[in-house]
């Protein structure tokens, strides 16, 4: 696999040098790429793509809601352009954390600087485009637009992303770290809200239980047929209930507590599973 390459003084490459087919498999550059072939003719994708391999890129600038480049063509002066990514809204990618505080390893996985495959479901879900299913450009030729010189800029972006995944987030409107925030405050809120064996219980709501030498015949039966016990519903199940009712961790630190545990439990969990089948 051709690995994306950085110079020497620790700038990005300007020049593509990994395969689509590698970009493809790895989020969120597959997500770029996704939006390049639905936005530009095969014939101006091929053109952008072959002006980002030979290098004819001569600025790449990824900031929140655009994209910047200069391209060379075969004028005297490279042409700039600009490029619009969609941004979320804050209530947007609150909406988006609620739908990913059901899956215990993302925080970990943000934390640990990775963007997670299962976060372009859960933006569609919520009527969102993972990156951009529509595209504004400006640039500096006569071509009509979306022009080969926005499809080279792409192309050189997903490679960047490649580089620095994070960077994702920052076009989109928010950061990695807000993003946890808010996704612990979905979970406590979930927590809160499924969590009902904390409740409260007052003193006329508990049964009336005859005294134990009233009873002592009867203490060991059960008073519903083993058929009726197995057509009782199961309880709701709550991944990581205590974690979750503890909330986040008072320490300080570069990884989430809390996260963290929740993979290492789920890993654990895993094993022991396969373990008891195998045995």
């Amino acid at each position: 696999m051709n690995k994306p390459t950085v110079s020497r003084k620790g700038k990005p490459s300007m020049k593509l040098k990994t395969s689509i087919e590698d970009l493809r498999i790895h989020t969120p550059s597959a997500w770029v790429i996704d939006s390049i072939e639905k936005n530009f003719s095969m014939a101006r994708l091929v053109a952008g793509q072959n002006y980002a391999m030979d290098g004819q890129i001569r600025l790449l600038k990824m900031s929140e809601g655009k994209i910047t480049s200069k391209v060379q063509c075969t004028e005297e002066k490279p042409f700039r352009l600009e490029i619009d990514v969609p941004v979320l809204s804050s209530d947007e990618w609150t909406k988006v954390a609620q739908h990913m505080a059901g899956e215990a390893r993302i925080a970990a996985r943000l934390s640990a600087g990775k963007v997670p495959s299962s976060l372009a479901m859960m933006m569609h879900d919520c009527g969102l485009a993972s990156f951009a299913d529509d595209i504004t450009v400006r640039c500096g030729c006569k071509d009509s637009k979306p022009c080969k010189h926005a499809a080279a800029a792409m192309f050189l972006t997903a490679q960047r992303l490649l580089v620095f995944p994070l960077s994702f987030f920052e076009m989109k409107g928010t950061d990695k770290d807000d993003l946890l925030i808010k996704l612990r405050q979905a979970r406590t809120l979930e927590a809160k809200g499924e969590a009902r064996a904390h409740a409260s219980v007052r003193d006329e709501d508990l049964p009336v239980l005859l005294p134990l030498e009233e009873c002592l015949e009867d203490f060991w039966r059960c008073p519903h047929s083993p058929k009726e016990a197995d057509r009782a519903p199961m309880p709701t199940h709550l991944p990581h209930a205590l974690l979750r009712r503890l909330g986040i961790s008072p320490m300080d630190g570069k990884f989430p507590m809390a996260g963290l545990l929740e993979t290492i439990y789920d890993d654990v969990s895993s094993v022991a599973r396969e373990q008891r089948r195998d045995s």
